[in-house]
């Protein structure tokens, strides 16, 4: 399997993880929409904004479902902590 995670960090992983759709484009979407809830956090907006600019860089096949397979742990972990 290709390892994608090493294109992203920790958080970039876990702000995938936390709004993955199932794909790639719908998952953009939904991490788009929580920009204005971000206001006055530039740590946060430029994670987003990078975490979004990773994943326009990645193909919607391949790339995307490759991801999401790592992506596994990342989720796991969000689902221990509620």
């Amino acid at each position: 399997m290709m390892d994608l995670t090493m294109n992203f960090d920790t958080d970039e992983c876990l702000v995938t993880a936390m709004f993955d759709k199932g794909n790639r484009n719908d998952t953009m979407e939904a991490i788009d929409h929580i920009i204005p809830f971000l206001k006055g956090d530039a740590d946060m907006i430029r994670l987003v904004c990078n975490t979004l600019r990773k994943l326009l860089c990645m193909s919607d096949e391949e790339g995307y479902e490759t991801f999401l397979m790592d992506l596994e742990d990342y989720k796991s972990e969000l689902e221990e902590r509620e």
